[in-house]
C-alpha cells in the first residue's frame, strides 16, 4: 500500500519513522565501532545480508551495504529481530528494543538508557512528522532552497537521537521545530547593565541595526515603550528572545532583574520569524534579507544544551570578521565562490547568581543573541542556496534530490561532482594550508550555491566553535585582532587541524553522499574518492610555494581518528555538566581517500 492510502493511518507513518531511525541507528553504531555485525549472505540490490549477534540469544538481521569508510548503510524496514533462532518481531518502536538488547554491548548503564530512550521516543515522533513532508517527492524539494529547503531535512545524521530536543513537549514541537514550520514572533527585552556589542561587518550605530532588524513601524514602537520605561536603545542592550526561552527560564531564572528594572520587558515586537535547521538560528519570515537571529535556547539537542556561551559571543563577530578578510582578498577563495555571513552583533546577559556560582555550562548561557547576515542579503538572484546535508537527502520514495540538480545542470555525474568539490573541499583545504584556518564544515553550517543546478560556491556560516586556528607563527596571521589570536581556539599543529576538514566535513557529509552517487546515479564510491584526491592533488601541483605545509596535512593517511559523538553521550550521560561534553575516539579509521580505487 501507497504513503498516500494510509495518510491518515497514525501506525504508518510511525512505523516508517521507526524503521529509518533503526536504520541510522545500525549505521551510526557500527561506524563508531560499538557493533560488529557481520555479513551472513547476499542480498539484493547491492545490499547483502548482515546479522548482529547479542547477549541472550538475540539476533537482529537486515539488508546492508558496506561503504569506503566501513560502516553500513541499512536498508530501512529490513531489520528483522529473532530470539533463539525464532523470529521475534518486536511491536514499534523497534529501534528502543535494539538498544534494549545492546545496551551490554554499548556499555549503557540503567540511567543513561532511561534518557537514552526519551531522546530516541521524542526522535521518532519527529521523524514521523518529519516523513509527512517528504511525500511532496524529490523534484518539489529540489525546487526549494534556503530556510524552506532546511525545514524539510532529514536531521543531524551522525547522533541517534538527533531530533530529542529534552525538555520540549509537543505543544513546543509543534510551536517551534523546523519540520513544523512554525512562523512565530519574539520577545524583546532591554538591559540597562549591559551594551550591545556591534561588530565591525555591522558598519552602524545600535539604533540602525534595529530598525533594520525589526523594520521601522516596530523599530519605533520599541524605541518608544523603552523610553517610556526610563531605557535607552541608544546606550543599552536590547535583546531578542525566543519566546520558549521567556517561558520557561527567563521569566524565572532573571526574576531579580526584571523586578528591578535592571532588565525590561518591551514585549512582543516587529515580523514573525522561522527556524532553520539548528532550531535555534532563525530568519526573518517577512522580510528574508534582514539579519538572522541565533538566540539561547536551553534544551538539550544533539550533544549539548543549545545555549550561547559569552565567548562565542565575545570573539564570534571578530573572527567571523577575519574570516570575510581573507576570502574577499583571496583570488582562489573568490574564483571558487567562496562566501561568509558575518556576525553584526551579539550581546550575552549572565544570570547575576548562575554566574557567582559557577555552575553547569547551560545556567551561564541562558540569555544571549547574536545578529548574523542572511543569505538572501548577500547573495544574487538566481542563486539557490542549498544546505550541504541536502547532498544526501531523499524524499519518501528514496530518491534523492541531487539528481533533479545534476540533471538541470546538463552536465554529466562526473563533471557536476568536480564542480562541487572544486567549491567546497579546494577552498576548505585552502583555508587550512594557506591561512591555517581549520572550518568543521558539516551538513547542517554549510551551503552550496547553485545557479541553474549547478555548484558556484559555498556559504560559510556559525563560526561558534567550528573555526579553529593553527597555532603556529604563520605570517598570514600577523593581522588577526588579539581578542581572536589570545583566545582557546588555536590547536597546536596542521596535522591536527586537519581533522576539522577530514572528519567535519568529509565524514559528515560525503560519508553519506556517495553512497547515494553510486547507488542511484552509477558514480562508483571509489571513483568519488578518486575524485576528491584528484583535486586535492591538483590544488597542491598548483601551489608548490605550500608544499611543506601541504605535506604536513595530508587528506590520504592510511588511518585517521575516529570522532565519535554518540560515545560521548554513553560516556558521560544526561547529567549536568561544568563544560560542553567534548567527542570520543573509536578505532582508527580506515580512511578511503589513502587507496581509492582498491575498493573499485
Amino acid at each position: 500500500m501507497s504513503a498516500t492510502e494510509h495518510e491518515r493511518d497514525p501506525a504508518w507513518w510511525y512505523r516508517l519513522a521507526d524503521d529509518r531511525v533503526l536504520a541510522r541507528t545500525i549505521r551510526e553504531l557500527c561506524y563508531e565501532g560499538l557493533l560488529e555485525p557481520r555479513r551472513v549472505g547476499e542480498g539484493r540490490d547491492g545490499h547483502d545480508e548482515h546479522e548482529l549477534v547479542l547477549d541472550g540469544g538475540v539476533r537482529h538481521r537486515f539488508l546492508a551495504r558496506r561503504s569506503a569508510w566501513g560502516d553500513l548503510q541499512v536498508w530501512p524496514g529490513t531489520v528483522v529481530r529473532e530470539h533463539d533462532g525464532v523470529p521475534s518481531e518486536a511491536p514499534p518502536p523497534r529501534t528502543a528494543r535494539l538498544l534494549i538488547d545492546a545496551r551490554a554491548q554499548l556499555g549503557l548503564r540503567p540511567l543513561v538508557l532511561g534518557n537514552l530512550l526519551e531522546e530516541l521516543l521524542n526522535t521518532i515522533a519527529a521523524e514521523a512528522q518529519q516523513c509527512r513532508r517528504l511525500e511532496c517527492g524529490a523534484a518539489h524539494l529540489a525546487a526549494l532552497g534556503g530556510v524552506e529547503l532546511e525545514q524539510h531535512l532529514d536531521a543531524h545524521p551522525k547522533i541517534i537521537g538527533n531530533r530529542g530536543r529534552l525538555g520540549w513537549g509537543s505543544r513546543e514541537l509543534r510551536a517551534h521545530a523546523p519540520e513544523a514550520s512554525p512562523r512565530f514572533r519574539l520577545r524583546w527585552l532591554i538591559a540597562r547593565d549591559h551594551a550591545l556589542r556591534l561588530h565591525g561587518a555591522a558598519g552602524c550605530s545600535q539604533p540602525e541595526l534595529l530598525r533594520h532588524t525589526l523594520g521601522d513601524g516596530a523599530y519605533d514602537e520599541l524605541r518608544r515603550t523603552a523610553a517610556a520605561m526610563d531605557a535607552d536603545v541608544e546606550r543599552h542592550a536590547v535583546i531578542p528572545v525566543h519566546p520558549w526561552q521567556w517561558d520557561r527560564h527567563i521569566q524565572l531564572q532573571y526574576a531579580a532583574e526584571l523586578a528591578t528594572g535592571r532588565i525590561r520587558d518591551l514585549g512582543e515586537l516587529g515580523d514573525e520569524y522561522q527556524p532553520r535547521a539548528s532550531i535555534r538560528t532563525l530568519t526573518n519570515a517577512c522580510r528574508p534579507e534582514a539579519p538572522e537571529l541565533k538566540l539561547s535556547l536551553t534544551i538539550m539537542n544533539t550533544s549539548c544544551y543549545r545555549g550561547i556561551a559569552a565567548q562565542h559571543v565575545a570573539i564570534g563577530g571578530a573572527l567571523s570578521q577575519a574570516v570575510a578578510h581573507v576570502v574577499e582578498r583571496d583570488p582562489l577563495l573568490a574564483t571558487a565562490g567562496t562566501v561568509v555571513l558575518r556576525d553584526l552583533a551579539g550581546v550575552h546577559v549572565p544570570s547575576a547568581v548562575h554566574a557567582e556560582a559557577a555552575g553547569p555550562y547551560r545556567y551561564q548561557e541562558l540569555l544571549a543573541a547574536i545578529w548574523r547576515e542572511s543569505a538572501p542579503s548577500r547573495l544574487d538572484p538566481g542563486v539557490q542556496e542549498i544546505l550541504a546535508a541536502a547532498l544526501y537527502q531523499r524524499d519518501l520514495d528514496g530518491e534523492p534530490l541531487v539528481r533533479h540538480w545534476i540533471e538541470r545542470s546538463g552536465w554529466s555525474v562526473e563533471r557536476w561532482l568536480l564542480a562541487l568539490l572544486r567549491c567546497t573541499v579546494m577552498p576548505l583545504y585552502h583555508l587550512l594550508c594557506a591561512h591555517g584556518l581549520g572550518v568543521i564544515a558539516h551538513g547542517q553550517n554549510v551551503a552550496v550555491l547553485l545557479r541553474e543546478g549547478r555548484p558556484e560556491g559555498m556559504v560559510l556560516r556559525d563560526f561558534h566553535g567550528d573555526v579553529r586556528l593553527v597555532d603556529e607563527p604563520w605570517p598570514e596571521q600577523s593581522g588577526l585582532p588579539t581578542s581572536i589570536t589570545r583566545a582557546p581556539i588555536r590547536r597546536p599543529p596542521i596535522g591536527e587541524l586537519v581533522h576539522d576538514l577530514f572528519t567535519g566535513h568529509l565524514v559528515s557529509v560525503m560519508r553519506l553522499f556517495a553512497p547515494v552517487l553510486e547507488l542511484e546515479l552509477g558514480l562508483p564510491e571509489a571513483r568519488v574518492y578518486h575524485l576528491v584526491m584528484e583535486v586535492v592533488r591538483r590544488y597542491a601541483q598548483e601551489h608548490p610555494e605550500l608544499r611543506e605545509r601541504i605535506a604536513r596535512a595530508p587528506l590520504d593517511r592510511a588511518q585517521m581518528e575516529r570522532v565519535c559523538l554518540n560515545r560521548a553521550r554513553f560516556r558521560v550521560g544526561y547529567g549536568d555538566l561544568e563544560h560542553r561534553p567534548l567527542p570520543d575516539l573509536g578505532p582508527p579509521l580506515r580512511n578511503p581517500l589513502a587507496h581509492p580505487l582498491d575498493d573499485c
